[in-house]
This record gives C-alpha cells, sequence and structure tokens, in this order.
C-alpha cells in the first residue's frame, strides 16, 4: 500500500501500549541475488525493479519513524554488506545498528551439538561430542554440515531402535562430516536410475537443473544462481512434470537440498533455488557438473565474440584446431537458445558461423584429397609402366638364373652389379618392386630374385631399404637354391655376365668359360687357360 504500510498496520491493530513488534527478515541477501529473476521496469542503475525499490523503503521507513514501537531486524551473510549501499539510506541504516556475528566457540559448539539431543530426551556418547567439535574446528560454513551430519546420525540411531545414546559408530555409518552430505545426495540421485547401465532421462534432467542453478564465481566456488521453473523446462528442454519428478526427490523432507519446501505448489512461475551452499562445496559430482557448465559457457563466450568479429570483417572463419573444438563442443553439449542466451547474445548467428566455417573446411579437405587421389592415380600409372619394363626384364633374367639355380648367389652378385649400370627410375617404381619381392619370396622365389634385382639399384641411396631388400634377394636365393642344382662342367662359378642378345657367360673357377640360353648350355665349357674367372665385361 506504500512505505508507511506496516505502521498503518500497527495503527489498525490496536495493541496495548507495552506491546512491542520485531520484524525479523532472514536472509536479506535473497534480496540481491533474485533480483536477476525481475523482468519488470528497473528504477535505477543497479537492476532492482520498482517492487524491490518499494520493499527497502518500506523497512527503512520503520526505522525513521518513533511513533510506533515497531523494531527491524535483518539477518544476511557479511559478504554482501557490499551490496547494501545500492539502496540509499540503506547503508546508514545497517551502521547504527550493526551486529556482527562471532564465532561459536568450543563449549559453544558442544552446546549446540548436546542440548538438541537432549531436549528430545536422548543422550550422546561424550567420545562422539568430542569427535564432532573437533570436525567441525573453527569454519563457520561448517555448521551446515555439521546440521545436515547430526540429522542423517539421529536417522541411523532411530533405525536401529533408538535406545541408549548416540554413538560414534551412527556418526561414521552416515559417512562423517566428510562425506554424509555427498553420499546423501548421491542417494537422491541414485534413485533417479533407470534399468540400464547409462545414465536415465531423469538423471540427466538431473544435470541440467543442478548446472542451471548453480554459478562459478570468480574464486572457483559454487554460487547459487535460482531459476523459475520455466526457465529450467527450458534450458533442460523438459516438460515441466519430467522436470518436477527430479525437484521432488531432492526436495524430500528427509533432504531439503531443493527450495521451496516439500508440499508447496510447484507453479511455472514457482522460483527454484538450492537450499544452501554448502552442497556445492561438498557434493563431488555436483562439482564436476559445475565445472563442465563453466567450461562449456566459456567455449560458447568465445565462439559468440568470433562470431561477432567476423561479421565486422574483424576475423575469419575458424579453423583447427579451434574449430574441431567447437564441433566436439556442440555435439556433445547439444546447445540450445535458452541456455545461450545467459552466457552471451548471439546464439542463431554464432551456430551459422560455426557451420560456414565448417562447410569452408570440408570443402579444403575435399579438395586436397582429390589432390592427393590425383597424385596416387599417376604414382599408381608410373608403377605399372615400371612393372611392364620389369616384366620384360624377368623373361631376361628367368631364362639364365633357372639355369644357374645352383649358384644363385653368385648369379645374384653378378646381376645386381650390371642392372646397377641402368637409369634409374623412380623411387616409388623401386619400392613397387621391392614389396612385389616381399610379397613373392614364398610363393615363387624366382620371381622374387627378378623383382628384387630390379629394386636394388634404385634403392642404393635408401640403405634401410637396400639392407631390408638384401636380406629378402637372401632368402629368395636360398629358396631357389632348394629347386634344384644343374651341373656346369667347369666347377664352381665365379663370375657371371649377360649379353646383349640374352645370352648368359659364366666363368669358373677352373677357369673355363661357358654360353647359357634359355637354362640351357650352348655347346662344352671353354678353356681359357688361365686361373679362376672372378670377373667379366662386355665390350
Amino acid at each position: 500500500m506504500g512505505k508507511r504500510g506496516l505502521i498503518d498496520i500497527w495503527e489498525q491493530a490496536a495493541l496495548p501500549e507495552d506491546v512491542n513488534l520485531l520484524v525479523v527478515v532472514d536472509q536479506f541477501e535473497e534480496l540481491f541475488r533474485y533480483r536477476q529473476l525481475v523482468d519488470a521496469p528497473q528504477v535505477d542503475g543497479h537492476g532492482f525493479s520498482e517492487e524491490a525499490t518499494a520493499f527497502v523503503k518500506l523497512l527503512l521507513e520503520l526505522q525513521e519513524q518513533k511513533d510506533c514501537p515497531i523494531f527491524v531486524v535483518l539477518t544476511m551473510r557479511s559478504d554482501f554488506l557490499g551490496d547494501c549501499t545500492q539502496f540509499a539510506g540503506l547503508a546508514e541504516a545497517i551502521n547504527a545498528g550493526l551486529y556482527l556475528v562471532p564465532r561459536l566457540t568450543p563449549e559453544e559448539r558442544r552446546a549446540a551439538i548436546v542440548n538438541p539431543i537432549r531436549v528430545q530426551g536422548a543422550e550422546i556418547e561424550p567420545v562422539l561430542a568430542t569427535r564432532l567439535v573437533n570436525d567441525v574446528g573453527d569454519n563457520p560454513d561448517q555448521l551446515s554440515i555439521l546440521q545436515h551430519a547430526l540429522n542423517r546420525t539421529w536417522a541411523n540411531w532411530q533405525q536401529e531402535g533408538g535406545e541408549g545414546p548416540l554413538a560414534l559408530r551412527h556418526y561414521e555409518a552416515i559417512g562423517t562430516m566428510a562425506h554424509a552430505l555427498d553420499s546423501h545426495a548421491e542417494e537422491a540421485y541414485a534413485e533417479l536410475a533407470g534399468t540400464g547401465q547409462e545414465p536415465s532421462r531423469r538423471q540427466h534432467l538431473c544435470e541440467k537443473l543442478f548446472q542451471a542453478l548453480t554459478d562459478k564465481a570468480t574464486d572457483g566456488r559454487g554460487v547459487r544462481r535460482p531459476t523459475t521453473l520455466a526457465t529450467l523446462c527450458d534450458l533442460a528442454e523438459a516438460t515441466q512434470a519430467e522436470l518436477q519428478e527430479v525437484i521432488e526427490v531432492f526436495r524430500h523432507p528427509s533432504r531439503s537440498f531443493l527450495m521451496p519446501p516439500a508440499g508447496e505448489q510447484l507453479t511455472a512461475e514457482k522460483v527454484i533455488d538450492i537450499s544452501h551452499e554448502s552442497l556445492m562445496r561438498v557434493w563431488e559430482r555436483l562439482k564436476r557438473w559445475v565445472e563442465q557448465e563453466a567450461e562449456a559457457a566459456q567455449i560458447y563466450r568465445r565462439l559468440a565474440q568470433s562470431a561477432s568479429l567476423h561479421a565486422k570483417g574483424e576475423a575469419s572463419t575458424l579453423r583447427d584446431p579451434e574449430l574441431t573444438i567447437y564441433r566436439n563442443w556442440q555435439q556433445k553439449r547439444q546447445p540450445n537458445q535458452a541456455w545461450a542466451e545467459r552466457y552471451a547474445a548471439g546464439f542463431d548467428g554464432a551456430l551459422e558461423f560455426l557451420r560456414r566455417s565448417g562447410t569452408e573446411r570440408d570443402a579444403e579437405l575435399a579438395e586436397k584429397e582429390r589432390r592427393q587421389q590425383q597424385e596416387a592415380q599417376w604414382k599408381l600409372d608410373e608403377a605399372n609402366r615400371a612393372r611392364i619394363a620389369a616384366e620384360d626384364r624377368q623373361r631376361l633374367l628367368r631364362r639364365g638364373l633357372l639355369g644357374m639355380g645352383a649358384f644363385a648367389l653368385v648369379a645374384v652378385a653378378s646381376i645386381v652389379f650390371a642392372l646397377s649400370k641402368l637409369d634409374e627410375a623412380r623411387k616409388a617404381t623401386a619400392q613397387a618392386f621391392a614389396a612385389t619381392a616381399k610379397a613373392q619370396v614364398n610363393a615363387d622365389p624366382f620371381d622374387a630374385v627378378v623383382n628384387g634385382l630390379a629394386a636394388m639399384g634404385r634403392l642404393a641411396s635408401d640403405q634401410g631399404a637396400s639392407i631390408e631388400l638384401t636380406a629378402t634377394l637372401a632368402k629368395a636365393v636360398s629358396q631357389n637354391w632348394q629347386i634344384g642344382a644343374i651341373p656346369t662342367g667347369q666347377g664352381p662359378v665365379r663370375s657371371l655376365i649377360e649379353l646383349q642378345n640374352g645370352e648368359l657367360i659364366s666363368g669358373g673357377d677352373d677357369g673355363s668359360l661357358r654360353r647359357w640360353r634359355d637354362g640351357k648350355p650352348l655347346g662344352g665349357a671353354i678353356p681359357t687357360g688361365q686361373g679362376p674367372v672372378r670377373s667379366l665385361i662386355e665390350l
């Protein structure tokens, strides 16, 4: 009704003169956290609605007037005190009656643990009380975790029959303060599981829900982010009924991890929030979800910024590895408009920029592949021409090598020397010969020798390939030896040469020569009247 609304109510109530009215506004910091949900017109540069400003003025009016015995107490977290300067007169009013709640002493912590249990007619073992006092320590943020651990310990004690004092075993059974809240949240998450091994639809919605309700502060801590149920449905791409099933599991009275409390009807406009920041600090799964959300948001912001620069002509389309990162992000996250607009505007433009970049990159890769295929085809044609030439050479070599199977090792050495004088073919062709030789060495050792000889002269500059090919030839010669020995009638053959007419001349250890054609001797051995013939040359 106006800033004097409470004063008017007091006057209309006609209470006795000796009655005072105390108005307690708990968790006043929510006024700052919830302002992002308001779409009403803004009245100042701080983003507060008319409703929020009027609410603060109503409280300040009570503090300023002296006619009615009305007193106001605001409770808030101390780290929000600086935000109070955003409302005119609020900081001055707080300064006039500020009380900073001190930390509990060890004795006060023990009393906070023991007395509520005694009020319920039970007792607690001194060793457990001491353990709880020590586990809390001096960190005031641990008090909410203590409260949860005591609640779980009490429930465990009741499950055992509720006889005797609360013991250390009841506390350890729920995971102690270190793990009680995490285990409790995991139990709720497990209730959402389906029948398969993969996370169920409800567990997937649970992840989207808590990622939407949690933000990451600059110091790495989780920050609550209250959101309306309608917005959550848009973010998770779920119906209100689907999301409500998940919310009910986590706001059950035995847990109360989410607000509003159980029993309060959920409508599209209802604000859903995490009940306490301790859940974000302790639930390990939620911390991983928050990290993933922050990383995804950072990637999208960079993408949106690059798209904006490209639209201004100040940046080119994306290239790898950035393009691959953004594509993987889109495929994994499947972002939608509602999610993206929480972090940066221009979602449609960003996706179009990503699509165009991918199209250009794919076209470049297709052109590169086409050129590679064209080059490969050219090399194949070159190899085929070389193979045809090699086949002609093989027919000439076969006539000599078949006739000299018993002395194939010496023949290989001589033919390699002769072939080394030929023009070198392309290295790709030589490699093709070498591969053929290796493939034929077991099935056709003779052809392996021929193909190997054709490659030897072309791989002289490749030491590794020459060594490997030498081993292939040695194996081929060894297997060719086993085909059968042909007597030469001139002792061990020390040298071999192929003439231009296709004949082979062998030089023996006894100083004789012998002509060969098609693996057959032409006449008998020809004495030379000298010692072993170790080399031959055609003039």
